[in-house]
């Protein structure tokens, strides 16, 4: 009876610290910002972590369902893109909800086996933001390390290890000030405090150096002038040829009336995903395509039909740079046009993809741009062309191609490399596309991202997306330009800060000259292996204490609880232990 009643008194402690910590975090990121938060986050974990009580599956289900609820009102904004996305958006946070079970579970395994605090949480961190980035496609969206994005000088080390290593540094100093708090209660003395200090000082002393060094390193010259074209157009699955039609000449208009009423020079003009397309998808066609079934026409009607349409792209593209021309008499050339439009390339099957198209000013496709990180149930539903009856239940536009890789598209002079919707989002997608351009020996000068971000309405999930975009502009070294319907639509430099920013759910522009930045990163030259190596270490040690026994409280103390109670010594005994 006694140990029913400790037990039951204990519960609600697991559920209150995770309550507090994901409280915490909820706070410090968008739409409160409170970021120095975030340095205290995790320290209720860490309790639970240090705590002499021996966990049951029961605790670790408690930490699993609080977890879950800060991850779906985190990524709430997910269930207004489609009726259907109830029940993934559900899966969703259930999903992520196992990492910080992940977390206080190894992490007490290690620790209570004698692995010291100070090296297991940013470790443990590390390595299961980064099975995150990986597992399911993966994705980057609130890492740890993004609640320091409006803090440059805390951001810079991004181009050496990534947001990972941002990660690793907010995690170390919620150790040290947790063991500072447990000496300061007098719960343990300050012997095991002190090592956390020096440690976290010294972390800290360096990460800020760095940072205010990589700040304060000068540009290279001016880049070309894009405008980044916002506006705040409803969207859904299944558009109407009217609609589509009236999305396209929504934009041309707001392109035009920036043209009109700026000064300067644009050199291109950027629409975000699938703005342009218009019901008419840029068709590409091999000499060999086959005539798909329901076209029910030959070979050479087949042909002439996609010539037609080939026609009415180019005739559509000059009829809007013609008209930006007219209203910018002293541009030396006709502006191009960076537009989101799918693409329909027909071959031995028709293949379509979510596409970025370089129009030059010849109203000719320079080069163009697949989706290369398709969505999960928002592109594509995992084998669901295979489970029948499933298919039509499917909403239109979940069919997509993955695209052949990274491209560079050029803006006179400036080397673009252009991005889709969620890919600045999954870090690693931006940069390994970085790293193939390095192999191939030339890299871009500006990373373009267009997206479609209409579907979440006025959440949060737009200022997460941005916040993704200013580390990967860290991380990469290169200013990010992104073009969004409803947001994020913002200019932001090589050094991770926000120039400048249409706010969301308004219709607006940025006219954007991003300045040159030659700097080679660490993490685009070598990746994301030394956050990857967390994880082997993680591994490594747990197969390394596999064989030493628990701690003695773990395995007494829900018994020796009914015996005594806990006291200041025993407590400091423990911990220190």
């Amino acid at each position: 009876m006694n140990e029913r009643k400790t037990t039951a008194s204990r519960r609600p402690r697991v559920v209150l610290m995770t309550l507090c910590s994901v409280s915490l975090l909820w706070l410090a990121q968008p739409p409160f910002g409170l970021w120095g938060l975030g340095f205290l986050a995790l320290i209720p974990l860490i309790q639970l972590i240090s705590t002499q009580q021996a966990f049951q599956k029961r605790h670790y289900l408690a930490i699993w369902a609080v977890s879950a609820i800060y991850w779906l009102l985190s990524f709430q904004g997910l269930r207004h893109a489609h009726p259907a996305m109830v029940f993934p958006w559900l899966a969703f946070g259930s999903y992520l909800a196992v990492y910080q079970v992940l977390f206080v579970s190894v992490s007490r395994y290690l620790h209570h086996r004698g692995i010291g605090l100070i090296v297991i949480i940013p470790l443990v961190w590390v390595a299961q933001e980064f099975i995150r980035n990986y597992f399911l496609t993966g994705i980057s969206a609130l890492m740890l390390g993004h609640l320091l994005a409006d803090v440059p000088p805390l951001i810079q080390i991004a181009d050496l290890f990534g947001t990972y290593g941002i990660s690793c540094v907010v995690a170390l100093t919620n150790v040290c000030l947790w063991q500072v708090l447990q000496a300061s209660c007098k719960r343990t003395g300050w012997k095991p405090a002190v090592p956390a200090m020096v440690v976290t000082i010294a972390t800290f002393a360096g990460v800020v150096g760095y940072g205010y060094y990589r700040i304060n390193q000068p540009l290279g010259q001016p880049l070309a002038t894009f405008a980044l074209i916002q506006r705040s157009e409803p969207v859904d699955y299944e558009q109407s040829y009217e609609r589509q039609v009236e999305i396209f000449q929504n934009y041309a208009k707001s392109s035009i009336e920036l043209a009109r009423s700026t000064t300067q020079s644009i050199d291109a003009y950027v629409w975000p995903e699938s703005m342009y397309s218009a019901a008419n998808p840029l068709i590409l066609s091999s000499p060999n395509a086959i005539v798909p079934p329901q076209a029910q026409m030959t070979v050479e009607q087949f042909q002439q039909s996609i010539r037609q349409q080939q026609l009415a792209f180019t005739e559509r593209a000059g009829y809007v740079q013609n008209a930006l021309r007219r209203e910018q008499p002293n541009a030396v050339t006709t502006p191009e046009l960076i537009v989101g439009c799918g693409v329909v390339r027909y071959g031995k099957s028709p293949e379509i993809y979510s596409g970025v198209i370089n129009l030059n000013g010849d109203h000719s496709v320079e080069e163009w741009y697949g989706k290369t990180h398709l969505v999960m149930f928002g592109e594509y539903i995992p084998l669901a062309p295979s489970i029948p009856g499933l298919r039509s239940l499917i909403p239109p536009g979940m069919g997509l191609q993955q695209g052949d890789g990274g491209k560079l598209m050029r803006v006179g002079e400036t080397k673009v490399a252009p991005n889709i919707c969620i890919e600045t989002a999954v870090e690693r997608v931006t940069v390994n596309q970085m790293n193939q351009f390095l192999e191939q020996g030339e890299l871009p000068d500006v990373i373009v991202t267009v997206t479609n971000d209409g579907w979440f309405d006025l959440s949060s999930v737009i200022d997460h997306h941005l916040r993704c975009a200013q580390l990967v502009s860290v991380a990469c070294r290169r200013p990010i330009l992104s073009s969004a319907n409803n947001g994020p639509t913002a200019w932001i430099d090589s050094r991770g800060q926000v120039v400048q920013r249409v706010p969301t759910g308004q219709t607006g522009s940025v006219i954007a000259t991003p300045a040159q930045d030659k700097r080679i990163s660490l993490m685009v030259r070598i990746g994301d292996w030394p956050a990857g190596s967390t994880v082997l270490i993680c591994l490594g040690l747990m197969l390394w204490v596999r064989r030493r026994k628990p701690l003695e409280f773990d395995a007494v103390s829900e018994h020796a609880s009914e015996l005594q109670p806990e006291t200041g010594n025993s407590s400091g005994k423990s911990a220190e232990r």
